[in-house]
């Protein structure tokens, strides 16, 4: 069951400045011709649109109990304390703070975040830290993925 799922894709005016400059490098290839002002202004687009694509595929998702974010699966079980940051605290665990082992996905245009520090020493990673535009959300849904990992071991005993 899914709990929560976001794609991080690139804001529109990324998408608007790849159309700019690719109107722009076939204007200024326009002196050569038709034919090679589009074939420039194409060129950027074909090498542009799939790299903002792909920059922008990374989905966050929590489901089963596992959060899944790009590289990162962390299961529920493993998660610690979940803190949800803002502008400030973000920048600063992106910059100053990061820790060496830390498992980062960060998208330089989300201001906002979520740490989740891991719980299980033997995966050698202290935290995770996820660039996400609806922090109290994931927060809420890595919190419920953790409890539901949690109740069936306690309710055993």
């Amino acid at each position: 069951m899914v709990i929560y799922d976001e794609r991080l894709s690139v804001p529109l005016r990324w998408w608007l400045a790849a159309l700019t400059a690719a109107a722009a490098l076939t204007a200024a290839l326009l002196p050569l011709g038709a034919l090679p002002a589009l074939a420039g202004g194409a060129l950027l687009l074909a090498v542009t649109v799939p790299a903002l694509n792909g920059y922008g595929a990374v989905r966050i998702r929590v489901c089963d109990g596992v959060l899944v974010a790009g590289p990162v699966v962390l299961r529920g079980e493993h998660t610690g304390a979940v803190e949800v940051l803002d502008q400030a605290a973000a920048f600063a665990w992106r910059t100053r703070l990061a820790g060496p082992r830390a498992r980062l996905l960060i998208r330089g245009y989300l201001p906002r975040a979520v740490r989740v520090e891991v719980a299980e020493p033997s995966l050698l990673c202290p935290y995770v830290y996820l660039s996400t535009r609806h922090p109290e959300a994931l927060a809420a849904a890595l919190a419920e993925a953790r409890d539901h990992c949690t109740a069936p071991a306690a309710a055993g005993h």
